[in-house]
């Protein structure tokens, strides 16, 4: 296999012709957003998979459009391709932007990639993730959405009860931490957990792993979801079991299906991350990273929206989740 080092030098002899070509890396996804003549910001995330990408991406596509950027978008393909994220960011720090927006699978394994690409005075921005040593980053503290779920199993369950989990990636950065600060917070309760388990974020392994939950415990009274692929998932399996209102379901990030299922009383509480405000404000950081301003803090905090069925014609969805015309 090829040093790291072997693979950096084999790019910056190859990278004018990439960029030249508009080539992008064999594989993957690679998107550009119509702009002015500021430059190209590149983008890497895991996966341009499910409502939490779609919307940060839809942020960071309109804002740099309206601060005259183009983007160049790297897709891993899966949380699970860490050693491929790290070629492609390597890979974006040496084909001339300006910046790189990262959100990272897994930041301890990206620490080598994230000097090398600061190495070529490459701005560095954390966007939906920290990412500790970037220049900035912008997010949802992921413990913070965890001490959020709590507060909502809480209400949701005041006198505590049975819960079954799905934590969403295993060995995850934002699940582990979302899932142990919840936990935290509610081992003083009567919420007792009954059966956990991880799995990629999707509705379909939702459905199946939440429907194992029911049949093997029945009256289940709450269900945590550890985003809305999963959270939708489970949310889907209580209405197929008729259990809507007895098995509540709660989870976090408020895209469509979870927002239609919130007005059906299938999912009960949302912990929405304004997900399209945080791509807007990582592009601005960015921006003001390219003209020489140096943040005053590493840390940019979004905050989080609780959403239920009563105040959910009160929220801004705007900063939550793209328009309905807006198409990847």
């Amino acid at each position: 296999m090829r040093s790291r080092a072997a693979l950096l030098a084999g790019l910056l002899t190859s990278a004018a012709a990439l960029a030249a070509c508009g080539s992008s890396d064999e594989g993957t996804s690679s998107g550009s957003s119509s702009g002015g003549g500021k430059g190209k910001i590149g983008v890497s995330v895991p996966t341009v998979q499910g409502p939490f990408f779609t919307a940060m991406l839809y942020g960071m596509k309109d804002e740099a459009k309206k601060l005259g950027y183009t983007l160049e978008i790297r897709d891993a393909g899966g949380y699970a391709n860490v050693d491929k994220q790290a070629s492609q960011f390597e890979n974006l720090g040496v084909q001339g932007v300006k910046a790189v927006l990262i959100d990272p699978a897994d930041p301890t394994t990206l620490t080598g990639s994230l000097a090398q690409v600061k190495a070529a005075n490459v701005p560095v921005v954390g966007a939906g993730d920290h990412f500790p040593g970037a220049d900035v980053s912008v997010s949802s503290s992921h413990c913070d959405v965890g001490h959020a779920m709590a507060k909502g199993a809480q209400e949701l369950l005041p006198d505590g009860g049975t819960m079954a989990a799905l934590t969403g990636p295993a060995g995850a950065p934002w699940t582990t931490d979302r899932w142990k600060c919840f936990t935290d917070d509610i081992k003083s309760t009567n919420i007792k957990i009954v059966s956990e388990k991880a799995s990629d974020p999707a509705v379909e392994q939702g459905v199946t792993i939440a429907s194992d939950f029911l049949q093997r415990t029945p009256k289940l009274d709450l269900v945590y979801g550890a985003d809305d692929t999963v959270g939708v998932g489970a949310a889907k399996a209580v209405q197929e079991a008729k259990r809507c209102g007895k098995t509540q379901v709660l989870t976090a990030v408020l895209g469509r299906e979870a927002e239609a299922l919130l007005e059906e009383g299938c999912v009960n509480y949302v912990v929405a991350q304004q997900t399209v405000l945080v791509g807007r404000l990582a592009v601005r950081e960015a921006d003001k990273l390219i003209a020489g301003t140096k943040p005053p803090s590493d840390t940019v905090s979004v905050p989080l929206v609780p959403v239920t069925k009563d105040n959910l014609a009160t929220v801004d969805i705007s900063k939550l989740r793209e328009p309905d015309s807006y198409k990847p």
